[in-house]
């Protein structure tokens, strides 16, 4: 956890002055389920996403998606397997 704690202190206390470019879809799913444990609201997750990867990166709705997702047992932030 010590890892991540770090990660999320610097999401807080740092403002970057460019974004992140083409961070894998997972990446991002991993920052929104360890804010999601720490109990940050849906909101403020996208804020912070918004800030390190860029607005255009994930919208607010496809955050609240994942949030749900990850209340509802979810633990895998990797894309299922599809058909096709």
């Amino acid at each position: 956890m010590e890892e991540f704690e770090s990660v999320y202190v610097c999401l807080r206390v740092f403002k970057m002055p460019q974004s992140i470019e083409n961070p894998a879809d997972y990446k991002i799913r991993s920052v929104i389920r360890f804010l999601l444990a720490k109990d940050v609201k849906a909101a403020e997750i996208y804020r912070h996403i918004s800030e390190v990867y860029g607005e255009n990166f994930m919208s607010q709705g496809i955050v609240r998606k994942w949030v749900r997702a990850f209340k509802d047992d979810r633990t895998n932030v990797h894309d299922e397997e599809r058909n096709g």
